[in-house]
């Protein structure tokens, strides 16, 4: 909250002081906005595309109304053991580590991150990396574009209104 004006008018001598004081939510939107829940998205099987062991299965995705505004999606990454799956980032991404475990050999150090349950990796444009697992992993993360692979299970299930 800013206080925008002041105003202090001395109108008879001895008598009344007017006092007058703006107020103006700089940080809030004058329209409460209601939130955006899927039920079970976590919980929900993730087909793999015949003959890949990798997908994204992106789940939810607004265009910002921020200063700036840009599109933030969120999903889910699924991998299983196969070949490496390489990546060049035009945006930026979060990804955390829900089950397994998934490999990241980051292209600009020749480090490989092995990313278990818990851990979270921040890829920012211009990052290019290579995923890949031994056995399998699920990382649920948020990105900075449009939406390229809808969740086929998820398609539809925004519920109009959240409840508790």
């Amino acid at each position: 909250m800013s206080v925008v004006g002041v105003y202090i008018t001395y109108l008879i001598p001895g008598y009344v002081l007017v006092l007058s004081i703006s107020i103006k939510y700089s940080n809030m939107s004058s329209d409460i906005v209601p939130l955006t829940i899927i039920k079970g998205a976590g919980h929900e099987f993730i087909p793999l595309p015949r003959g890949e062991n990798a997908t994204t299965a992106d789940f939810h995705s607004i265009r910002t109304k921020t200063e700036s505004p840009a599109h933030f999606t969120s999903g889910f990454y699924k991998i299983e053991a196969g070949p490496e799956r390489p990546a060049s980032y035009s945006f930026e991404e979060t990804k955390y580590v829900l089950s397994g475990q998934i490999d990241v050999l980051d292209e600009a150090t020749g480090i490989t991150h092995h990313l278990v349950q818990g851990d979270f990796a921040f890829f920012y444009v211009g990052s290019k990396v290579k995923f890949s697992t031994k056995s399998q992993g699920l990382a649920f993360y948020a990105v900075t574009r449009p939406v390229r692979s809808s969740h086929p299970n998820l398609k539809g299930r925004e519920e109009d209104k959240a409840r508790l």
